[in-house]
């Protein structure tokens, strides 16, 4: 079907974390490990990341492949435009030199964004044709840039993103292969245009030049990448809130929180030990003794 096979090395000690060969993974992989075997979920979905335009198929007309190692000149060229596809959030924290912030917060916002900085204003045109006079250069509307790169962390945003560039219009389109993370894995820091760490959805939060962990945590308030500093700001709460999400929180979505945290520090887990369901009532020695002949009913978890 045309798949394409991503691979990233392992240590030993992280293969052996993974499979539960330690005693920090009892049933699979432990709390040390960026991804949990044991929570791993497996559906049918319509789009991996969802665009939301079903007419948009990589399958039918899909941007050019460039590796890692032809990225460089690629994006060096000043004739080259370069686009990051993520979300705002995870370009905060690195992105490729010179690349253009779309600035949305999820991918859906990505059409809207190209039709606003790339495709002729319809306004303008009505404009031209009431006024044959007015000055040509002012209703023609943003031009196309002649090339455009784009990238995201793995590359299965830019599918999608290449094959809606090249619908609205774009001519020479490319994206990189395997996206940051294999560009990380495959180009030396001394040679690399890479600047900060790039954002991972795993326990590991970022990482560096050769996949090592980086130094960002997660605000689990909003799921956000946050550095040391940001940690140290009043608006941080650990479970909470961070200076990123501080504001557009109520009161009591905060107390919620508060509440939540508490029970994972008291319990590991959270709603407590009967995570949600109905508690098991003990029975007491007393119990048993006043009443003999009594049934004794205890509820189940449902």
């Amino acid at each position: 079907m045309g798949l394409r096979q991503l691979e990233s090395p392992v240590s030993p000690e992280e293969e052996a974390i993974h499979h539960g060969h330690t005693s920090s993974s009892p049933l699979a992989a432990g709390e040390d490990a960026p991804f949990r075997w044991d929570h791993v979920r497996v559906k049918l979905k319509k789009e991996i990341v969802s665009l939301g335009m079903p007419s948009v198929s990589p399958i039918e007309k899909v941007g050019k492949y460039i590796n890692p190692k032809e990225w460089n000149a690629l994006i060096s060229d000043p004739d080259t435009v370069v686009i990051d596809v993520r979300n705002d959030y995870e370009i905060r924290i690195g992105k490729f030199k010179g690349a253009v912030d779309p600035s949305t917060s999820a991918f859906r916002e990505f059409p809207s964004w190209v039709d606003d900085q790339y495709q002729p204003d319809p306004t303008q045109n009505q404009l031209e044709c009431d006024n044959p006079s007015a000055n040509m250069t002012q209703t023609e509307g943003p031009k196309l840039p002649p090339r455009v790169a784009m990238y995201c962390t793995g590359g299965i945003r830019c599918e999608k993103a290449s094959s809606l560039l090249l619908s609205r219009g774009f001519k020479e389109v490319y994206h990189l292969e395997g996206g940051i993370l294999k560009y990380l894995e495959d180009i030396p820091k001394e040679k690399s245009l890479w600047e900060g760490e790039c954002f991972v959805f795993d326990k590991r939060v970022s990482v560096d030049h050769g996949l090592v962990q980086g130094t960002f945590k997660l605000c689990y308030g909003c799921k956000q990448p946050v550095s040391d500093a940001d940690m140290e700001a009043p608006e941080w709460e650990y479970g909470v809130s961070c200076p990123y999400c501080y504001s557009s929180k109520s009161e009591e979505e905060k107390e919620r929180a508060r509440a939540r945290q508490r029970q994972f520090e008291a319990f590991g887990v959270i709603g407590g030990p009967d995570k949600g369901r109905r508690p098991v009532r003990k029975v007491e020695d007393n119990e048993k003794t006043e009443s003999p002949n009594s049934t004794v009913e205890i509820s189940v978890a449902e």
